[in-house]
């Protein structure tokens, strides 16, 4: 064994770990292994030794547990990020305007489909 395995990690450190490593294989069988290898330089063989899911012997898991123990979470580049503390907000926030069909069709519209006037007035 070459480090820690994701299932002896503490339980919140663990199913960051685990999501990661599901993350980054999945990602990885999306683009295929050897495109990825070859865009970043190595072999197909590498690659192999590099994702081997055998317990704690592959550098992916590594890779995957040292983030979740930085708590780092791994997402698509285009996922948006939004703290907590701004759910809870535009949660009350929503809840308040429930009952106004304006600001439910603006809050939840394209911003294509704004006009300048709008734009300006949110801010």
């Amino acid at each position: 064994m070459c480090h820690t395995p994701i299932h002896e990690l503490s339980e919140p450190t663990r199913e960051i770990a685990r999501d990661n490593h599901r993350f980054l294989l999945q990602r990885l069988a999306d683009h295929g292994q050897n495109v990825v290898a070859e865009a970043v330089g190595i072999s197909e063989s590498k690659m192999s030794r590099i994702k081997d899911t055998a317990e704690g012997k592959g550098d992916l898991e590594l890779f995957a547990v040292m983030c979740a123990v930085m708590d780092i979470k791994l997402v698509d580049a285009e996922a948006i990020y939004c703290e907590g503390e701004m759910i809870d907000i535009m949660s009350v926030m929503l809840s308040k305007a429930y009952g106004s069909p304006e600001f439910v069709r603006r809050m939840f519209s394209p911003r294509s489909e704004l006009t300048r006037k709008d734009l300006v007035n949110a801010n």
